[in-house]
């Protein structure tokens, strides 16, 4: 594919995903040229989906924007792509987000979902590509997030029924709940 070609296609895609895909050749284009760091993706593509799903699957792009934006827009499963410390799968919650409880008082991290099933993913600090994920809020203190204790201040993003805690300054690991 050319990438003349290619902005073409972008320009004639729908309404509804038109302005993030400007974006996308905003950052990987200049002029009617593809940038030379994203060349090599534009070989053998054959559409801009082609040409972003290669960068998508180069794990030595996936803390750049272009990944991240792209991530977002195909609405791409990136979380297993980065090592989490903890992954809990499949939890089963009766409100509209993830209990966070905090002695007496409760609040509820959002999961970007109506379902009834999230995740929660702990990382380190820069462990994933934070633009990939909605930023939602920051916790801090002693808290209990799905019988696992937690103590230090994380953020909290949120991506399609997953609910991410970025460590920020923490006291340790997440430790299983005992009570």
């Amino acid at each position: 594919m050319k990438a003349q070609d290619m902005i073409a296609e972008i320009k004639k895609a729908p309404l509804t995903s038109a302005l993030e895909l400007d974006r996308l050749r905003l950052a990987t284009t200049i002029g009617d040229a593809v940038l030379p760091e994203f060349e090599q993706y534009l070989d053998g593509a054959e559409s801009y989906r082609e040409f972003f799903d290669a960068i998508y699957a180069d794990d030595n792009k996936k803390n750049t924007s272009v990944w991240a934006a792209w991530a977002k827009q195909s609405r791409k499963p990136w979380i297993e792509r980065f090592d989490a410390k903890l992954a809990l799968t499949g939890l089963r919650i009766k409100s509209d987000g993830l209990p966070l409880e905090f002695g007496t008082g409760i609040v509820l991290a959002p999961t970007g979902s109506r379902d009834r099933i999230c995740n929660l993913y702990v990382f380190p600090s820069n462990g994933f590509n934070t633009e990939a994920a909605d930023f939602s809020t920051s916790v801090g203190g002693s808290f209990t997030v799905a019988r696992y204790d937690f103590k230090g201040v994380y953020g909290v993003y949120r991506y399609h029924g997953s609910v991410i805690f970025e460590e920020w300054e923490v006291e340790g690991d997440p430790v299983p709940h005992k009570g």
